[in-house]
Order: structure tokens, then C-alpha cells, then sequence
């Protein structure tokens, strides 16, 4: 607090604290790292566009090369680095695997799951905003 020279004869002058140094708590460290540390998810719109696609059939595929390899599904989620439960719902359909797990598969069972994707080109009409349905269907 500041005050006049007059009013400061009736009191006494406090020290001022010095300005504590940043340590910080080994808890909040921990945390810190941890969320530094966290996966970066891509973002699909931002990036440019390979013009390859999942394959339809990649669960029938990651079976049948896997049967012909002569692995377990263990054993091919070893070699993968991923939990036994990913190679099961990968086998049932049930999980899209990323762009990084399709690489591993692809490296590891010596096979494609990825397809090029044929470019569609729309024909702008003046009475339409874009393709509609009876355009798609004259498209096949």
C-alpha cells in the first residue's frame, strides 16, 4: 500500500516478498507429461487427399493372409504391437483400422487394403446446385 509521507510515520514499512520461483509439484508434473504425451489425431478435412480407400473386404483379407502365414491371431497382434482385441474386431469388421494400423497390417501380412478411388466428375446444370440422384444413376 502507498501512502503519503505524513501517514507513514504511523505505521511500518513491510517487507516486500520476493517473487517465488515456478516449482512445480511432482503430481502436476506427472500430469503435464501425460498430457503432452497424448496421441495427435489427424484431421481428414486438412490433409490432401491420396485417392485411396479402405477396401471393402479388408477383414476377409487380414483373415485369409493371416491363415496363409500360418499366424494366431496372438501371434499377429504381437508382431503388430496392438491388443489381442484389435486383430479380433479387425477380423469381424468390426473396427476401420487408421491409416498407421493398415500400414503395419499391409507390412506384416505382405497385403493391400487399400484401393485408388476413381475421380467422379459432376456436370454443373443451371437448374441444379449439384449431382442429384438421376445423375448418379446415368453415371453407371
Amino acid at each position: 500500500m502507498e501512502v503519503c509521507s505524513d501517514c507513514a510515520r504511523f505505521g511500518d514499512e513491510v517487507a516486500k516478498k520476493e517473487a517465488r520461483t515456478a516449482v512445480t509439484h511432482p503430481v502436476v508434473r506427472q500430469r503435464i507429461a501425460r498430457i503432452s504425451n497424448r496421441p495427435v489425431y489427424k484431421d481428414v478435412f486438412a490433409t490432401e487427399d491420396t485417392g485411396e480407400m479402405l477396401v471393402a473386404d479388408y477383414a476377409a483379407r487380414i483373415t485369409a493372409a493371416r491363415n496363409s502365414k500360418g499366424l494366431t491371431k496372438k501371434e499377429l497382434a504381437m508382431k503388430i504391437n496392438e491388443k489381442l482385441s484389435v486383430v479380433h474386431a479387425l477380423e469381424r469388421g468390426e473396427l476401420h483400422p487408421d491409416d498407421k494400423l493398415v500400414r503395419k497390417l499391409e507390412k506384416e501380412l505382405g497385403i493391400s487394403l487399400r484401393e485408388k478411388v476413381p475421380e467422379v466428375r459432376v456436370e454443373k446444370r443451371a437448374y441444379s446446385q449439384g449431382m442429384t440422384l438421376g445423375d448418379f444413376l446415368r453415371k453407371q
